[in-house]
């Protein structure tokens, strides 16, 4: 029983800088927001941008509002009228879509006629005749150019998620009936490489979902494509569809998305299709599946990886391996993670399903948890001694200064950012500096180790581990924290830099910790530690390459990195 993601599902470059855009506006503009008609042909979206205050414009006429040219494009008769009433045009028309205007433009003022190879009445084809200045010709299939007027010059363009093949068909007939035809082929790449992709994956599997709205004239095209193939094909709009399909009688699921599909929707489809499946697996499996999941979705599992690192530290420093501050540290680490889980479940619905289904079970009893492991840790850090007790009660004061607003209310017109949290990237500094916290510092100090080279050592090695883990996950949550206003690392930098930049710590640190131990400045563990960055990374790199889903079994991988320190220095011991 698999369920198989099409590499190319979900967004288009287009559609996703659209969004971004109008995303990004929703996050700082503070008068009227509208979308010239619906961002993108999906429900799901277009009701998320409406709860954020974006609304679609309709045929009333507005003024003195910011209104968001969509990535569809628009005519440019329709752009001067909505910037006359007085308003702001965000232009956020899709750069493959504004290179068919500008063919259209030059090839018009050239004498050529244009024929449109498109759906008639579509938002694009509507924008490109438009552009062709009355001298447009809507084609949709070959039967219509039976009603062909007659023209000696012609230039022939498509909307951009045209099937190619019927394009080039169209194309071979137009060239039997105009003289002198130029021919601009404008189909996206990304249209015909998911359309080729649902083609070879349909015959993969026993049977097919297509996610996608049902005004999406690119979704109906991949959801035709597939039944073609003879394979038994759903499309759907949403995960509540899926009930009454009975996908549990096959072997092999193909999951396919249009171009205006969002992220979040795809992966509520393929959760709720592993749900499904469940019912196919044995008593056995799904009873340790689920202590694996609860396992690993209630921080547990992360919180014996601070054990693993704690003891590893502590070997690391030449201090004998202490119980208690393992315990202060699994404690800690639970506490923390259950507690930013918890202030995080917006973002999560939009970006981890799962999550958010196991918070919506256990979420209080978490909490509760999350309650009890705070006192365990700060009466265990007494017991230590009122030094390791004022260290540790100083970071949960930290972390409660995080959340509040700390900037003068007379300041915050003019004071972008209002607490420590909405600072970018404040969360992956502050759970880094909290895990090193406990699982350097405290023992550290409580030992009587004042900075040497090795501690020193160990704590850029835990302060870059735990925050090379914490911006993989932002990277993966990139779409849900945009969308509740959450500047992140590679939002501000785009998630391919934040990669160069993970890339970059993870050779320093593992350079830094080989050469420390090549000199003789740190233990021969360094050598065995230089495989921690290396399996984050390595891991990662294999998600992004594959286009897994962010699941659960994915990030206990990550986190197993933890666990792998632990084990290293274990048998670096014997």
């Amino acid at each position: 029983m698999k369920v198989k993601l099409a590499k190319t599902a979900g967004f288009c470059m287009g559609v996703r800088r659209a969004m971004n855009i109008v995303l990004d506006a929703a996050n700082r503009e503070k008068g009227k927001l509208y979308t010239y008609g619906p961002l993108v042909h999906n429900p799901q979206a277009v009701e998320m941008l409406r709860q954020k205050g974006v609304e679609v414009l309709g045929e009333n006429p507005v003024s003195n509002a910011t209104v968001i040219l969509r990535a569809h494009g628009v005519a440019p008769e329709e752009r001067n009228r909505i910037k006359d009433a007085g308003n702001v045009i965000c232009d956020a028309t899709c750069p493959h879509v504004a290179r068919a205007h500008a063919i259209l433009k030059k090839e018009i003022k050239e004498g050529y006629r244009a024929i449109i190879v498109g759906d008639r009445g579509h938002a694009e084809v509507n924008g490109l005749l438009g552009y062709a200045d009355g001298k447009g010709i809507v084609v949709e299939n070959i039967k219509d150019l039976d009603d062909l007027p007659e023209m000696e010059r012609a230039c022939v363009i498509a909307q951009t998620t045209q099937d190619r093949r019927v394009f080039q068909e169209i194309v071979e007939s137009i060239k039997n009936k105009v003289s002198e035809v130029k021919v601009f082929d404008t189909i996206c790449d990304s249209t015909s490489l998911r359309q080729k992709e649902v083609f070879e994956l349909a015959g993969e599997v026993d049977a097919m979902v297509i996610v996608g709205g049902r005004d999406s004239a690119n979704t109906r095209r991949l959801y035709e494509i597939s039944l073609s193939t003879g394979v038994p094909s759903f499309h759907i709009e949403s995960e509540d569809e899926l009930d009454w399909l009975g996908l549990d009688k096959y072997e092999n699921i193909g999951v396919m998305a249009g171009a205006s599909t969002p992220n979040w929707v795809i992966n509520k489809v393929l959760d709720r299709i592993k749900f499904l499946l469940k019912k196919r697996k044995g008593r056995i499996y799904r009873y340790w599946e689920g202590i694996g999941e609860f396992m690993v979705e209630s921080t547990l599992y992360l919180s014996l990886g601070a054990v693993s690192m704690c003891y590893s530290s502590l070997v690391f420093q030449g201090l004998k391996p202490s119980a208690t501050m393992m315990f202060i540290a699994f404690f800690y680490v639970f506490a923390v993670h259950t507690f930013n889980r918890y202030n995080e479940r917006l973002k999560d619905e939009f970006s981890d399903p799962a999550r958010t289904r196991f918070f919506r079970d256990y979420g209080k009893a978490l909490i509760i948890g999350a309650t009890g492991a705070s006192l365990a840790a700060l009466y265990l850090s007494y017991l230590l001694g009122l030094t390791d007790f004022i260290l540790l009660l100083f970071s949960y004061l930290l972390g409660i200064i995080y959340t509040i607003r700390i900037v003068p209310e007379r300041l915050q017109p003019f004071i972008k950012y209002k607490r420590l949290k909405d600072l970018p990237g404040s969360k992956d500094f502050l759970v880094s500096m909290a895990w090193a916290w406990v699982i350097v510092l405290i023992p550290m100090l409580n030992k009587g180790v004042f900075f040497s080279y090795m501690s020193i050592s160990m704590l850029a090695f835990v302060l870059i581990s735990v925050f090379i883990r914490s911006v993989v996950f932002d990277i993966l949550s990139i779409e849900g924290d945009r969308i509740v206003g959450r500047e992140t690392i590679p939002i501000i930098i785009g998630p391919k830099q934040t990669q160069i930049m993970l890339l970059i710590l993870a050779v320093m640190i593992s350079l830094f910790m080989f050469l420390s131990a090549f000199f003789g400045l740190v233990p021969g563990l360094g050598y065995y530690l230089v495989l921690s960055p290396v399996f984050v990374v390595t891991c990662f790199y294999i998600f992004q390459k594959r286009r897994m889903q962010v699941s659960t079994l994915f990030e206990a991988v990550i986190d197993s990195n933890f666990i792998l320190v632990g084990v290293i220095t274990y048998f670096w011991q014997l």
